[in-house]
């Protein structure tokens, strides 16, 4: 990587040594025919940006992710992004939370510097949780992409934890055993003689479950 190890720098300008460039990544799909024409880490990410290209937000809040992730693997992990595994990316939810060191990662005062400033940094500070939840999300998009591109052979954050939707307890109410042999009883001795009758009992029977369920 060009330039001191302790100064990360925009994806655009990173060079990778051959150990880091992920060509020999660990996670590689091996046998596949992939769907692009990314021969590393570096090249498979701009691969998947460019696909946001023209909406100029989704671009920039994806791009920030991905570099944040590669810097952070790279420099931090000494790993390839193609060799991650689940147990890395507990420890990268963690870095997002408070970046450490900051001299490395976080800009000064929290300033946004211009992306060929030399103080420009990935980070402005600690990530709240929503915002590092969102980062997580933007992340196994790319991942997923990338699986499904045939340049890697899993997604690791595929492992991660969802909370599973609850269904609503459903509500169930009854009557009282006496209280409803007595409501049976009434509805029993309603005349029966002709045929309206006897509908005009059902329909009691009916009405009267009805009013209390509805409740």
């Amino acid at each position: 990587m060009n330039g001191s190890p302790l100064a990360p720098m925009p994806v655009e300008q990173i060079v990778l040594p051959a150990d880091l460039d992920g060509s020999r990544g660990r996670n590689r799909a091996v046998g596949r025919i992939s769907q692009i024409a990314a021969n590393n880490d570096l090249q498979a990410i701009h691969a998947w940006l460019a696909r946001f290209i023209e909406t100029k937000t989704t671009f920039d809040n994806y791009r920030k992710e991905a570099e944040r992730l590669l810097l952070w693997s790279t420099l931090q992990l000494r790993k390839p992004l193609s060799s991650l595994t689940h147990e890395d990316f507990l420890v990268y939810q963690q870095f997002l939370l408070d970046p450490q060191p900051r001299e490395r990662w976080v800009a000064g005062g929290g300033r946004k510097h211009p992306r060929d400033d030399p103080r420009w940094r990935p980070f402005y500070g600690p990530l709240s949780t929503a915002s590092q939840r969102q980062a997580m999300i933007i992340l196994n998009v790319m991942f997923s992409w990338l699986v499904d591109a045939g340049y890697l052979a899993g997604n690791p954050l595929s492992l991660s934890r969802h909370r599973a939707r609850r269904a609503k307890p459903r509500i169930t109410r009854y009557l009282d055993p006496d209280l409803w042999q007595e409501l049976k009883s009434f509805i029993d001795s309603m005349p029966r003689e002709t045929d309206r009758q006897s509908v005009e009992t059902l329909s009691g029977y009916l009405t009267y479950g009805s009013i209390y369920i509805s409740r």
